[in-house]
This record gives C-alpha cells, sequence and structure tokens, in this order.
C-alpha cells in the first residue's frame, strides 16, 4: 500500500523530495505553498490538490504524512499542526531554528507516537553505508576529522551589497531567515548528523566561530569534540576556491576516521548534483597492510532517505532512525554557538532521546 502525503512548501529543495517520493510510488495527494505558482506545475505533475493553507490538507483523512520542506522557521508550526492531525513527518533540515524549537517538536512527536523522520540524507550516500559497516574493522577509533568545505563565493573580501549574504542594518540577511544561519547551519548541519550517526553523541567541545564585521551569519566554524569513540576535530568553511575537493569542483567534503586496525577516508560529492556525481570512500586495513577504494555510481540520496522514510510510515513504525536526529544536531549547533560566544569548553546538555541507528534493511 502506498502512501498519500501532503508537501508543504514548493521552493528549491522540494524537487529533490518531490522525486524521491515519485520513486517511492507515494501518491502525493497536496502540495501546499503560499506562492500558488511554485506549486501548480507540481500539482500539475502529480495530479495534486493546491492548498494556500496546510490546515486544508492535514484535515484529510486520506492523507498519511506531511512531507515539510519549508524555511526552517516554519517548521515548528508546520510540525505540530501535522502532529496533532495524527500525520506521520518528513521534515527538511534543520529541524527548527533553534534547540529549544527541536526538542518542542520532538518531544510532540514522541507524546503523540508520530512517526518522525528529520531528512539528513547524507546518512543514505552509499559511501557512507559503507563506511558505516566497515567501522568495526578500525577496532578502537582514536581520532577522526571532518572539514565541510564549500564554494560560497568570495565573502572574505567585502560584505555583499544585495543578494542572500546582504546583512541589512536593521534586519536579518536572507540566508538566516531562509536557512537559520551561515556556514554552520547550512553546510556544517549534515556533517555533524555524520558525526552523530557514525561516531555518536559528543559528550564535551570547544569550538570557535567567524562572523565577519556587518554581518549576522558565520562563514568559518570550528570544533574540538570528545566523544565514546575519540576526539572529533571539525570545521565548516565557506570559501571561494572554485578547483579543489577530489572531483575538483570547489566541493571538498572529507571525514577520515583513524582506529588502531586502520583507517577510513570518505569523500562527499556536491549536495545538489547526485545524478552526475558520486562519493567515494577509502579503506586503510593495517592487518593486511592493503587499501581499497570505493567507487560508486551516482545515486541521490534523497531518494534512498525518502524511500526508507515512506516503507517505515507504510508499515507505522519509528524502524531505524531516532525521531531524535533532527534535535541532536540543532542541539549540537547550540553548544558550538555557545562555547564560541564564550570562548571555553562546555559540556554538551542532552535533554532526551539517544542516537539512532539506521536499519540498512532493504535500503
Amino acid at each position: 500500500m502506498a502512501v498519500t502525503a501532503a508537501v508543504i512548501g514548493c521552493g528549491g529543495i522540494a524537487k529533490f523530495h518531490f522525486a524521491g517520493l515519485e520513486k517511492a510510488g507515494a501518491r502525493v495527494r497536496y502540495v501546499c505553498d503560499l506562492a500558488p505558482d511554485r506549486a501548480q506545475p507540481w500539482a500539475e505533475r502529480f495530479g495534486a490538490r493546491f492548498a494556500a493553507d496546510y490546515a486544508e490538507p492535514f484535515a484529510d483523512p486520506e492523507v498519511d504524512m506531511a512531507v515539510v520542506t519549508t524555511v526552517s522557521s516554519a517548521h515548528k508550526r508546520i510540525c505540530a499542526a501535522a502532529i496533532d492531525a495524527g500525520k506521520a513527518v518528513i521534515c527538511e533540515k534543520t529541524l527548527a531554528e533553534n534547540a529549544n524549537d527541536a526538542l518542542a517538536i520532538v518531544r510532540r512527536a514522541e507524546r503523540r507516537g508520530t512517526v518522525f523522520f528529520t531528512s539528513y540524507m547524507k546518512r543514505f550516500i552509499p559511501a557512507v553505508r559503507k563506511a558505516n559497516a566497515l567501522l568495526p574493522s578500525l577496532g578502537r577509533i582514536l581520532s577522526t576529522h571532518v572539514r565541510a568545505y564549500q564554494p560560497w563565493g568570495d565573502l572574505w573580501s567585502a560584505a555583499p551589497a544585495k543578494g542572500l549574504f546582504h546583512t541589512p542594518a536593521s534586519d536579518r540577511s536572507q540566508v538566516v531567515k531562509n536557512y537559520g544561519g551561515g556556514i554552520l547551519t547550512c553546510g556544517g548541519s549534515h556533517i555533524l548528523d555524520l558525526i552523530l550517526f557514525l561516531l555518536g553523541r559528543p559528550s564535551r567541545l570547544f569550538a570557535t566561530l567567524h562572523v565577519p564585521d556587518g554581518r549576522d551569519y558565520d562563514l568559518q566554524a570550528a570544533a574540538l569534540m570528545q566523544t565514546e569513540n575519540g576526539v572529533v576535530h571539525f570545521e565548516a568553511l565557506a570559501h571561494p576556491l572554485r578547483r579543489v575537493g577530489f572531483l575538483k569542483d570547489g566541493w571538498d567534503e572529507r571525514i577520515e576516521i583513524n582506529g588502531l586496525n586502520g583507517r577510513l577516508e570518505l569523500y562527499s560529492a556536491l549536495w545538489d548534483a547526485v545524478d552526475t556525481k558520486a562519493s567515494m570512500l577509502v579503506h586503510y586495513n593495517n592487518t593486511t597492510g592493503r587499501t581499497r577504494t570505493y567507487r560508486f555510481k551516482p545515486v541521490s540520496p534523497f531518494e534512498r532517505a525518502i524511500a526508507f522514510f515512506c516503507r517505515s510510515v507504510d508499515n507505522g513504525c519509528q524502524a531505524g532512525q531516532s525521531r531524535w536526529t533532527g534535535y541532536e544536531v540543532d542541539e549540537l549547533i547550540a553548544h558550538i554557538k555557545r562555547s564560541a560566544a564564550s570562548g571555553r569548553a562546555v559540556r554538551v546538555n542532552w535533554r532526551g532521546g539517544e542516537n539512532g541507528e539506521i536499519d540498512s534493511s532493504g535500503l
């Protein structure tokens, strides 16, 4: 039985969710957006109804699931309404504008027993899946180095006078309004989720942030984290370098995990070029002295994630990935900001839940 979905928000990220729903065989009954022109092409493609107000699809008993792809600032009220209406939820990252709102969303879903997923799709990259399977071969993990270097152009030389990264004197920039922050939130959140997925929750961290004068967003974030699986060195950077990274396209996202018995090096490809670019994994086995490189065909992690979520909703169970996933990332972001502001190391105050693992069956 295919699930029936209402997609709330038809901005740029929605196209990946629509493609995933289509591939998974889900029925899209509603598309909802404040701008009819954005929603209409999707309504026509899926033979779906248009609604300007999400209250309409949430009142429809035929709708099983809300797919929330709006800006993060709208997530709390939309997710709350969906949960109260008895709908399962797939919500884009970041879950909320802050950790308190994320916690409130998840606690609401927990109380109602709602099937609830935050769509951190990089967990479903084939190279990530393989890295997770190979982790036990490393033995005791000692140290992990993580970087998310993304080509945002030269935002370092001067403050933009207009556009997404312009910060008005008496208002917030569009990048903060739309996405909740700078490189830490936009680029680093996915990698923080992979740290949680692969290594578990950090217990303590020390962080720095660079926010240029006259801006309200960060261009660089770095943190040293303690986990039960060794120390993690993390950095997210918005940079102007066009030809760096393992594919020489400016995208330089890498995770290196070092254990007593070997090393894993995971290279992630440009997130919105999943049909043409693929990630790579390098595994060094210290017992055999051999190195093996895994090269995967381009595949959409969005489609893999949504297929997994839809199966869970169809089965009526919170399979594999914890409801707390989105909260965990938002809590980690909050503690990085807190440490950077104080100039001190902080203990991470986890206020509930556990770091969930993904059941790989059927993927």
